[in-house]
């Protein structure tokens, strides 16, 4: 079972490789060309596991702000064509590019002169030939043992869907703050742009001079994970829980009298309180860290709180 499941997601990481090497500059300069001259809507469509992909990639583009449409291929032959016209672009995705009900999806919007982009496993077959661009976003070589199951091919569809989302989404200038509002829910949305200074947490400040053991009762007490050295308006250092416990660890017999100058961080990561919670986010996870110190945008040595990881949950 292991080699079955293994072999799977080789199968799939080759097909990526594939279609990763078959893009061109060109393609990606026409596919960028097309996206400016588009003022209407974006419009995908796809039939079974394809309409899922496209599904997907309308849903993130919609993310964006942007106008972006699911078109069902049969719907579209019954009326739901009607709005379109040659102002949009589509985005049509076949594996075998003979699907017929693409087919005659493409040829009606063929008629209204709407700009058509596929992604399909060749360039060869008949809805790639048609198109304006095609690009290779599919596989001939699925990753099940009968070479049936929709899985390389709709993998390679949804990245290179994504891709293109991500290259819709710089065309665009996409900010975190659009996405935020787009998100009013969760912690995707407008809880990432919450001001740091909102979030923060009150931590004990000791001077340089305080022996471990009194550390150890200010970082029990306060349920932080992390004391400061210093004071309020001049921050000097940072001890946290591993810190204490490393130096416990080196010296188990003599650690309480330690002086917090000798374990402290002397040049804690900060961010200024001018910022959100998502930049503070960010910072955290470039620094691998899990606590970080606000500091005032005036006076980046006078502490104004700190922002850890253990209180995400509250945001």
């Amino acid at each position: 079972m292991h080699s079955l499941l293994s072999d799977s997601i080789t199968l799939q990481i080759n097909a990526l490789q594939d279609m990763q090497h078959q893009l061109t500059a060109t393609q990606s300069d026409v596919l960028m060309d097309l996206i400016h001259r588009q003022s209407g809507q974006i419009i995908f469509s796809g039939i079974g596991k394809s309409g899922h992909i496209a599904h997907k990639i309308t849903s993130s583009i919609k993310s964006l702000g942007i106008n972006a449409t699911f078109l069902h291929a049969s719907e579209a032959m019954h009326g739901d064509i009607g709005p379109l016209n040659r102002h949009d672009l589509a985005f049509l995705i076949s594996n075998s590019g003979e699907t017929a009900e693409i087919l005659a999806l493409q040829s009606q919007l063929k008629r209204r002169d709407i700009p058509i982009i596929t992604l399909t496993r060749n360039h060869t077959n008949s809805v790639a030939m048609q198109a304006d661009l095609n690009l290779i976003a599919g596989s001939s070589k699925e990753a099940d043992p009968h070479n049936i199951l929709p899985t390389s091919s709709t993998t390679c569809a949804l990245v290179m869907g994504d891709a293109i989302t991500i290259a819709i989404a710089n065309y665009h200038a996409f900010s975190k703050t659009i996405f935020a509002n787009n998100h009013p829910h969760g912690n995707l949305g407008l809880n990432a742009l919450k001001p740091i200074k909102t979030q923060l947490q009150s931590v004990p400040i000791i001077n340089t001079d305080t022996p471990l053991q009194r550390v150890l009762s200010q970082l029990l007490s306060g349920h932080q994970g992390c004391v400061l050295v210093g004071s309020q308006q001049q921050l000097q250092g940072l001890i946290t829980e591993g810190d204490l416990n490393r130096a416990i660890s080196h010296n188990p017999h003599h650690w309480q009298n330690i002086p917090a100058k000798e374990i402290m961080s002397v040049n804690p990561i900060t961010l200024n309180d001018n910022h959100t919670v998502h930049d503070a986010e960010q910072l955290m996870q470039q620094h691998n860290i899990n606590t970080i110190v606000i500091v005032y945008h005036n006076n980046t040595q006078h502490i104004s709180g700190v922002y850890t990881r253990i209180y995400r949950k509250k945001i």
